[in-house]
């Protein structure tokens, strides 16, 4: 009996990690929000890269409107996010993001659509 309830509880607990391992995005980003419009971020060194994701497809930025909430180490920082291209949006970091920083993407897109998604660092 001991055994059966030690063998479901590690398959319940694998089952959970599995449910909540970020997905990847076409840019090898993180991937969040709702389904029809999500956001694909990118954590380097110096600086975050967002991407607007429509049905899973990259996106134009071009005339929207998303802003970066970090948290990190007890801090709380926004981080303008600037055009860079016609389907990347990029944000300058004081310094690089440790593990469980907390990033929140929020705006709208340039069809007006709400965009929001919370990411974790690894």
């Amino acid at each position: 009996m001991k055994r059966t309830f030690i063998a479901a509880a590690l398959a319940l607990a694998l089952a959970t990690g599995a449910a909540l391992a970020q997905a990847r995005g076409p840019n090898g980003g993180m991937v969040g929000g709702p389904a029809d419009h999500q956001v694909e971020l990118v954590v380097a060194p110096a600086e975050i890269s967002v991407y607007l994701l429509h049905d899973g497809k990259v996106s134009t930025v071009q005339g929207s409107a998303v802003r970066a909430v970090v948290q990190d180490g007890g801090r709380t920082t926004n981080v303008a996010l600037a055009a860079s291209g016609p389907n990347r949006l990029v944000g300058r970091l004081e310094a690089p993001l440790a593990s469980g920083a907390r990033v929140v993407i929020s705006g709208r897109d340039n069809h007006n659509h709400s965009i929001s998604a919370r990411f974790v660092v690894p």
